[in-house]
C-alpha cells in the first residue's frame, strides 16, 4: 500500500466526505475516489458505502482506519522530526577546526552564531589532518580545513581565507638566511612527509614530490601532529610547506618561514559530507563568512 493511499484512506475515513478529504490532501474530488477504488480493489471488499447523502465507513474499513492510523501518525512524527534536523536549529552541531588560526575564527563564529540561534548546542573541538576525512565518522558535523580535499562525498562550502605559502625550515638551514624561495629550490631541502590517511589531494597540493623542473624534492621521517612538525622541523630534520598564518601563531626562535614565491595561496573552508548537510551547517558557514567580511571592512577602512 502506498503512503499516498493510506492518506487518501485515512482522510475520507476521518471526514466522511470525498471532497473535503480532497480539500485536505490538495487534490480533486476524482483523484481521491479514484485512489480509493484502486485500494478496495486491491483489498478485495469495500471500504466505504457512499450513497448520494452520505459516505460511511464499513466494518472492514472502520478496522483498516484502526489498524492504518497509529502507523500513519508515527511515519508523521518521523518526518517532522527528521524535517526539524534538516531545515531546523533545535539539535546539536560539532565544528572541527585544524590550526590555531582555524581555531580563533570558528570560536568567534560560534559567538555570532549562539546569539542568532541559541537553540544550537554548538561544540568547538580541534581535529587533527592526519585524520582525514574519517572527521566525519567520529563526531564532526563539519571542519575548517585547508584545501583541496577531493571526495565526492563532500560538500566544501565558498573559500573563507586563503593566505601565501610559506617554507618553514630551521634557522641553521642554508636557506633561511634569504627573504624569499622559488618552487626550484625546494629541491635543496627534506619535507617532512605525513600518514597515508591525509587526503592524496592534499598532499599532492602543499607536498610536491618534484620542483617544475622535474628535480626530486627529498622525502623525510613522517610526523602526525603539527606540534611533531614544528619540532622536527627545530631539530633540522626537515622543512615543511605551510600557509602565512603558522608566522603568526607559530613563531620559534629556531625556524624560519620563508615566502614561496610565484605560488598560489593556500586555500580554507568549511567541508562537510553531503548526505549530513542540515541548514545549521549552512548558517554556522554563513556566519564565518558574514564575520570576515565584516573584518576585511574594518581593515580596510580609513
Amino acid at each position: 500500500m502506498e503512503l499516498y493511499e493510506i492518506e487518501a484512506f485515512l482522510a475520507v475515513a476521518e471526514h466522511l466526505h470525498f471532497g473535503r478529504a480532497a480539500e485536505q490532501l490538495h487534490v480533486s474530488p476524482s483523484r481521491v475516489s479514484q485512489t480509493i477504488t484502486q485500494l478496495e480493489r486491491r483489498v478485495g471488499a469495500q471500504l466505504f458505502e457512499r450513497t448520494t447523502r452520505r459516505v460511511t465507513l464499513t466494518h472492514i474499513g472502520e478496522q483498516l482506519m484502526h489498524d492504518l492510523r497509529p502507523g500513519h501518525e508515527q511515519i508523521q512524527r518521523g518526518i517532522g522530526r527528521a524535517v526539524g534536523a534538516g531545515r531546523g536549529f533545535a539539535g546539536t552541531l560539532t565544528v572541527g577546526f585544524i590550526g590555531a588560526a582555524a581555531g580563533q575564527l570558528c570560536h568567534a563564529t560560534a559567538a555570532r552564531f549562539r546569539t542568532a540561534h541559541p537553540e544550537t548546542e554548538l561544540t568547538i573541538r580541534d581535529a587533527q589532518l592526519t585524520d582525514g576525512t574519517s572527521w566525519f565518522t567520529t563526531g564532526f558535523d563539519m571542519v575548517l580545513v585547508s584545501r583541496p580535499i577531493e571526495d565526492p562525498a563532500l560538500v566544501h562550502g565558498p573559500v573563507l581565507i586563503t593566505e601565501p605559502r610559506m617554507l618553514a625550515v630551521s634557522t641553521e638551514h642554508p636557506l633561511a638566511s634569504r627573504t624569499s624561495v622559488e618552487l626550484e629550490d625546494l629541491a635543496a631541502v627534506t619535507l617532512l612527509d605525513v600518514p597515508e590517511s591525509v587526503p592524496r589531494s592534499w598532499v599532492r597540493d602543499h607536498l610536491p614530490t618534484r620542483t617544475p623542473a622535474g628535480k626530486p624534492i627529498p622525502r623525510g621521517r613522517m610526523v602526525r601532529t603539527f606540534q611533531e612538525v614544528l619540532a622536527s622541523i627545530g631539530a633540522g630534520e626537515g622543512a615543511f610547506i605551510c600557509g602565512a598564518q603558522v608566522n603568526r601563531y607559530y613563531q620559534r626562535p629556531d625556524i624560519a618561514f620563508l615566502p614561496i614565491v610565484g605560488t598560489p595561496p593556500v586555500q580554507w573552508g568549511f567541508t562537510w559530507r553531503a548526505c549530513d548537510e542540515t541548514a545549521r551547517i549552512r548558517a554556522f558557514d554563513t556566519a564565518a563568512h558574514e564575520l570576515v567580511r565584516a573584518d576585511l571592512t574594518r581593515a580596510n577602512r580609513p
